[in-house]
């Protein structure tokens, strides 16, 4: 277990010197991290960004510009890149407003020693709120709104920044005047256009240093000499992002291709299309950075001990119920916890907040951090249903199947043992004898023929005496005999 992690590393490390891929050096070089439009939304996204600014302090980079354009994001990703990673970050590090930074993409901004704003552009809007659109209440939206301003506050200090500035982006309540004019009532949260951000509060620039058209101009203004490089994902990386985003389809054919791996003899297709959607899974949040150090090893085990008890319930004491729910609730928190972030605390060595301002509340558990693992695992759950629905009712007529069936089951071929013959000799009334579980498709002997049939409704154990309800062309359709 304590090695599973390590192999990972190891096989990522492996597979990227068999791809000859070498990374362009950030040496001395002014590094672009291009923050688009879903990019704070992605996890793997967030880790992508620390691994790369780790990059540039170990290899020397001249500067680091965020090209912003986003909407927003996840708060506590965008809080520990704010307050670990962009702290840690040798070179000069600056944003360019192009043409959106809003809500997470502001607090970015103002992690940043030097922000510029495009020609026409805006920034502000950085009240937190619920990724699901729900509606926060009075209390806990001051609790967040106490702490998010608490953090934001100790960063645009660090950074030279006027602090009251990023508070009216996050509080409605927070009132902004420069030179009289009211730029922002208690009515409103704070957004600022380009020539509203470069303004002077007390002589300095109220929130950007100036607007330019591009990243040469950033580049002439702060006397960077270096080339640009454009940061970009590696192959795992870009492995990561898309399992991240598309994790509910990962589980959609993992639970699917278990399903059907169950309904034929020995182990074949479904069984390792559901084993790779699973590895690709895990192995996908792992280079994400959802999983970490044991966590890797302790969601996997948790989630096999899962499909174990599954198993145990379907096939040893069908009908007991209790190993279905203990497995059921296994691979349901393994998974969630894997798409799942986690609070961190912030780290030492940054300012306190302003004298009399409330302390930032103690990180506490909060249902809606896992509610994008829960999303995504209901979606995952309701569309392997509808696949396994659907597969019930047609797959038993396909011929692929048949032959895989009766192969295996019969210990035959198919000349050997005709599907549509073996129906032909069924009719309705008669009576047999299940050779194999019907989950819902499995083996019936009726006389000396074995037939594949199907229950509806539920499963019958090997052993079980049944009736034909029903014959249409090459399915049977049986029920418990009474």
């Amino acid at each position: 277990m304590k090695r599973l992690p390590a192999l990972l590393s190891g096989f990522c490390l492996a597979c990227t010197l068999l791809s000859g891929a070498e990374p362009v050096s950030y040496k001395d070089k002014v590094v672009v991290i291009p923050v688009g439009e879903e990019d704070l939304v992605a996890r793997a996204r967030f880790e992508f960004m620390s691994r790369t600014l780790e990059r540039c302090s170990a290899e020397g980079a001249e500067a680091v510009i965020f090209d912003l354009d986003t909407p927003g994001g996840l708060l506590w990703d965008t809080v520990d890149l704010m307050m670990n990673d962009l702290q840690k970050l040798k070179p000069r590090s600056f944003a360019f407003v192009n043409p959106r930074a809003l809500s997470a993409g502001a607090m970015i901004a103002v992690a940043t020693d030097g922000i510029y704003m495009a020609p026409t552009s805006s920034a502000g809007a950085a009240s937190p709120i619920y990724g699901s659109g729900e509606e926060m209440g009075e209390a806990e939206r001051a609790k967040m709104n106490s702490a998010t301003m608490s953090m934001a506050r100790a960063v645009a200090k660090r950074k030279g920044h006027n602090p009251a500035v990023i508070e009216a982006m996050i509080d409605m309540g927070k009132e902004l005047r420069v030179d009289g004019r009211l730029l922002d009532s208690k009515k409103e949260i704070l957004t600022l256009d380009a020539e509203q951000a470069v303004m002077l509060l007390d002589g300095r620039p109220l929130f950007a240093k100036g607007i330019v058209k591009s990243l040469e101009e950033i580049k002439k203004a702060e006397s960077l000499k270096g080339g640009i490089v454009l940061a970009k994902p590696t192959f795992f990386e870009s492995i990561a992002i898309w399992v991240t985003k598309y994790a509910a389809i990962l589980i959609l054919i993992g639970v699917a291709g278990g399903y059907l791996e169950m309904q034929t003899p020995g182990f074949g297709l479904p069984g390792f299309v559901s084993l790779g959607a699973f590895l690709l899974f895990f192995f996908g949040h792992y280079v994400a950075g959802s999983l970490v150090g044991q966590e890797t090893a302790v969601a996997a085990v948790v989630f096999i001990i899962g499909i174990a008890c599954i198993a145990i319930e379907l096939t040893v004491f069908p009908g007991t119920m209790v190993p279905g729910i203990i497995g059921f609730l296994c691979v349901m928190a393994a998974l969630v916890y894997t798409m799942s972030g986690w609070e961190m605390p912030a780290p030492a060595g940054l300012p306190s907040p302003a004298e009399g301002a409330d302390p930032a509340p103690a990180f506490e558990f909060n249902l809606s951090t896992y509610a994008l693992g829960l999303r995504n695992f209901a979606l995952g759950i309701l569309g392997a249903a509808a696949a396994v629905l659907a597969a019930a009712r047609y797959l038993p007529e396909t011929r692929p199947f048949q032959r895989l069936v009766l192969d295996s089951a019969a210990g035959g071929t198919l000349e050997a043992t005709p599907v549509m013959a073996a129906s032909r000799a069924v009719k309705p009334g008669d009576e047999g004898l299940c050779i194999s579980a019907l989950r819902p498709c499995g083996t019936v002997q009726f006389g000396e023929a074995r037939v594949e049939a199907v229950v509806e409704g539920g499963y019958l154990q090997g052993g079980t005496k049944v009736r034909v309800r029903e014959v249409a062309g090459g399915r049977i359709i049986v029920e418990e005999a009474a």
